[in-house]
């Protein structure tokens, strides 16, 4: 082709054919201009089904972080829900002390809720990916995706200080019942009885249990709601680019 074209302003310059050369040069440059448009077009093409294939993987990595956080949170607030009926049986009193002298898978059950609360990581790593491509093309920061990202940064913070307030007050809760001699007592000596008196007659247990029942609902409570809250985006996400 290059050829050809030289060829032909070759023989309209050998006769002396300036006009036609002069309008052959002119249009050879739009035809070069042209196929340089073209050229770019379809470079421009392809970056953004690059761009749109790397988002849909963005998302796709979202909804998987999120399924398996929901996972998490159902199987362990499941399992807390069953814990927190005990404590309030605790705190207001409903606990019967012969099952608990006379039945140890009974004791067992209520001896649990002083010795530990599940501590749910959100994973937000999609998230992190998405918030870095908006940062460098705020184009993509849509209504969508920006209700995602409000979502995972107010509950992480919630969640953050929900927790920490949840493991102040067992720490308090655990070193008490650990001076006291109860959980040698329980675990190494066993020894139910006094374990079963502080249930009953120790105030200061009460008052150190309560603030950790507390803190253990308003945890729960905060899971639950980001459980809730995020399945309502992440629908949106599936539904929108067609993800399952």
């Amino acid at each position: 082709m290059i050829k050809f074209f030289r060829h032909t302003r070759y023989n309209l310059m050998k006769k002396n054919q300036t006009g036609k050369y002069l309008k052959y040069a002119i249009g050879e440059i739009i035809l070069v201009v042209i196929g340089i448009l073209i050229a770019l077009s379809i470079n421009n093409w392809n970056e953004k089904q690059k761009e749109k294939k790397q988002i849909r993987n963005i998302y796709a990595r979202i909804v998987q972080d999120f399924n398996n956080t929901a996972f998490e949170i159902e199987s362990e607030v499941g399992k807390m829900d069953k814990n927190r009926l005990l404590m309030r049986n605790i705190i207001q009193g409903n606990v019967v002390r012969d099952s608990l002298l006379t039945n140890l898978d009974y004791c067992n059950k209520y001896f649990r809720t002083t010795t530990g609360y599940p501590d749910i990581k959100i994973n937000d790593k999609g998230v992190q990916l998405l918030e870095s491509k908006i940062e460098l093309d705020y184009e993509l920061n849509t209504e969508l995706t920006g209700a995602l990202t409000l979502l995972y940064s107010e509950f992480l913070f919630e969640i953050e200080v929900d927790a920490e307030y949840l493991d102040d007050n067992f720490r308090q809760l655990t070193n008490y019942i650990i001076e006291k001699g109860i959980r040698v007592d329980y675990v190494v000596n066993k020894n139910r009885d006094t374990f079963i008196n502080m249930i009953f007659e120790d105030d200061a247990f009460k008052n150190y249990f309560f603030r950790y029942v507390l803190s253990y609902g308003k945890y729960k409570n905060m899971l639950k709601k980001f459980k809730t809250d995020g399945k309502v985006l992440i629908d949106k996400i599936k539904t929108e680019y067609n993800l399952e």
